[in-house]
């Protein structure tokens, strides 16, 4: 999984990044190889096994906020395993492993997702199959214990006039200017909502089952001073 922050010089102008790669050891370990590639060095800077849960995590969706990285767990095929949020700073190089609300409790046949609310909150994105209900919860910091989970809106597909919305299984959140979508997928189809007006959307149809939603801003730009590839010509005419 790869997360890329982009720092500017306060005037909107990019001018470095933050790489973070993250990849997991084999099944059940609980370690993962945490790698912090910082372009204004040109060093990795870190390269750390970090612990972050016995849970597998969607390591393809993760969300930036300030200097943390945010990924939510997957599928949790133990009942004796609550799924969550891991949080890693990678400023203090700190991971925090975050239960999700107690009330949004998660079956197996529940989706999950998480996003950015109005730029600085992370969203979490529940969806619940018995209640047909997408509950939306804000984390908030506290200054002296563990942040918590507030609800902050749920969209009711039975209201929205789905008659057998049987499978959700992908929950996205999408911020435009002033407008907050939530993107989701019902069986073969994905639909926007807009969170202010109310008003529901047909994106298309997917043509398969189980469909993955993947998130994409044309952002392509120069990103700092060009960096140099050093090629080594000796290894070349071996």
């Amino acid at each position: 999984g790869i997360a890329v922050r982009f720092l500017n010089d306060g005037d909107g102008v990019t001018k470095s990044y933050r790489l973070v790669y993250l990849s997991r050891y084999p099944v059940r370990s609980k370690l993962h190889r945490c790698q912090v590639y910082d372009s204004s060095a040109r060093v990795w800077t870190m390269d750390k096994e970090l612990d972050f849960g016995r849970l597998e995590l969607h390591l393809e969706h993760p969300v930036i906020c300030d200097d943390v990285v945010f990924w939510a767990s997957s599928d949790s095929f133990s009942n004796e395993i609550d799924q969550y949020v891991v949080a890693y700073d990678v400023r203090k190089e700190r991971t925090q492993i975050i239960p999700l609300p107690k009330e949004a409790a998660v079956a197996r046949s529940d989706t999950i997702g998480i996003g950015m609310w109005e730029g600085k909150s992370l969203c979490l994105m529940h969806y619940e199959t018995c209640t047909w209900v997408i509950g939306l919860w804000l984390l908030r910091k506290t200054n002296d214990g563990p942040p918590g989970w507030v609800r902050a809106h749920e969209v009711s597909l039975g209201q929205l006039g789905f008659r057998q919305p049987r499978n959700v299984s992908c929950v996205l959140l999408r911020e435009v200017a002033m407008t907050t979508s939530l993107v989701f997928t019902v069986e073969s189809e994905a639909y926007s909502y807009d969170i202010k007006d109310g008003e529901l959307k047909k994106l298309g149809s997917l043509g398969c089952s189980f469909p993955p939603l993947i998130p994409y801003s044309n952002t392509l730009r120069p990103c700092g001073e060009e960096e140099e590839l050093f090629v080594d010509k000796r290894r070349e005419v071996e």
